[in-house]
């Protein structure tokens, strides 16, 4: 694999990691000194090695002085990007982890945003990035199908440093085919979360695998409880949330295909022992979305019905869409959903015909058990329609290219951005990856500012 022809190239060589088990290889890459160039770098595939070979440096790309783009109604212009991410006009999503840093992901490239500079840690090769973690992980498949890459990030006085782990079949990790990562008929499926305790929770096609320290555990369909998918030829989406301090994962399933979503097996969750769940009122359903809320009650999307668990009684209740508002549709599924400070539930449905989810896309408010339509918009895909929770329970809405404070059946306008990817930070910053003129640019917005109108 070549790297591009702006960034030197070293020999690269990849080491065993000197642990009792030995299921983890290292690879320690580290940044090039300061310099404006933004050429990237990628990580090459790690052959079979012995315990003799020795670490070699691959450089990477910093930006150090990073021109920041205006500031949008509330949001504050913090950086324009490198260069080689405007070009990839697909699917990006923005991650926040507990680090500080700031990481923008496409189907090629990851980069990272840390101490105010740009660091090209995955472009254009064929290593696959998968998704960043809580802890500031980036995860990625290298080509071959047998093992995932870790990205470790190593603190260094001057700059951000990188380490690369290799997980392999003994670490418990086994394969899984690329397309898992790259189906373009629904949502991305990679989406890593951790639970307290420290354990990562990764959904991978039709299982689900955790990581305790340096070994991974493989959950399987049957042995979370969810019953055989009857079709061929489907994707099985596995949407996770956690409740208790983390003490539960919660597993939605759906099967996906080209014409949108295909039934499922419900819900299940993990009470640190067994798998429980088989005996819901939810049943045999594809569930979509999944949140909880402060009280520590669960909330899922099936279909045309949100189902709320709650967290003291142990009791199950449901809310379905009015007909009324599935127009001349056949059925609608639900995208996302919240609940915000005052216990309002905030749901993105997708319409959907005989033939495919083509359809509008509608955001609904449910208070007091009663649905009412908010907004709508005749493109289900982009610009980017998305549901964020501030850290003080107030909601926005990324929809159509505005920024909408949610209150009540009304919706302020604050900002007319027209955002890609979107993420809260851990410090209670609201971040936006969005296009600007020639590219694309990082904002933010502090904590709940006062709504302002926007023309």
């Amino acid at each position: 694999m070549a790297l591009h022809k702006k960034v030197l190239l070293f020999a690269v060589l990849f080491a065993v990691l000197a642990s009792a088990c030995g299921q983890v290889r290292e690879l320690v890459i580290t940044p090039a000194p300061p310099s404006t160039a933004t050429s990237p770098a990628t990580l090459e595939p790690t052959p079979a090695v012995s315990a003799t070979s020795t670490n070699e440096l691959l450089p990477t790309a910093t930006i150090v002085q990073p021109i920041p783009p205006e500031d949008i109604g509330p949001f504050r212009g913090v950086s324009s990007l490198p260069e080689e991410l405007t070009v990839d006009g697909g699917d990006m999503r923005l991650r926040t982890p507990a680090d500080g840093s700031v990481w923008i992901l496409t189907s090629q490239v990851a980069l990272r945003w840390f101490a105010r500079a740009w660091e090209t840690v995955l472009s254009g090769g064929e290593v696959l990035p998968v998704d960043a973690d809580d802890e500031g992980r980036l995860w990625a498949l290298p080509p071959g199908e047998f093992e995932i890459a870790a990205w470790h990030p190593v603190r260094q006085r001057w700059a951000s440093a990188g380490q690369w782990m290799a997980y392999e079949s003994a670490s418990g990790w086994t394969g899984t085919p690329t397309s898992e990562v790259m189906s373009w008929w629904r949502p991305p499926s990679w989406r890593p979360l951790t639970q307290a305790g420290g354990i990562l929770w990764l959904p991978v096609g039709g299982e689900l695998r955790a990581l305790h320290g340096s070994l991974w555990t493989t959950h399987t369909l049957e042995e979370m409880g969810f019953p055989a998918p009857v079709m061929e030829d489907v994707d099985i989406l596995l949407t996770l949330a956690v409740r208790n301090n983390g003490s539960e994962v919660w597993v939605g399933e759906c099967y996906y295909s080209g014409p949108g979503p295909m039934g499922g097996g419900g819900v299940r969750w993990f009470d640190g022992q067994a798998w429980q769940g088989a005996d819901t009122p939810v049943g045999t359903t594809c569930v979509s979305a999944i949140t909880t809320d402060p009280a520590g009650n669960v909330w899922l999307g099936a279909y045309d019905t949100i189902w709320r668990y709650d967290a003291a009684s142990q009791v199950w209740t449901s809310s379905q869409i009015p007909e009324a508002f599935l127009s001349d549709y056949n059925f609608a599924y639900p995208q996302q959903l919240i609940v915000d400070q005052s216990g309002d539930v905030w749901v993105i449905m997708q319409l959907c015909g005989g033939a495919s989810c083509s359809g509008p896309a509608q955001l609904y408010r449910i208070h007091n058990g009663e649905w009412s339509l908010v907004i709508e918009s005749p493109d289900a895909f982009a610009p980017l329609k998305q549901l964020v929770l501030d850290v003080d329970g107030q909601a926005w809405l990324f929809w159509d290219g505005v920024v909408y404070r949610l209150q009540g059946d009304a919706v302020q306008s604050v900002a007319t951005i027209n955002a890609r990817g979107v993420d809260l930070g851990p410090d209670g910053r609201l971040w936006v990856a969005a296009d600007e003129t020639g590219g694309v640019g990082l904002w933010f917005m502090l904590p709940s500012p006062q709504p302002t109108s926007t023309p």
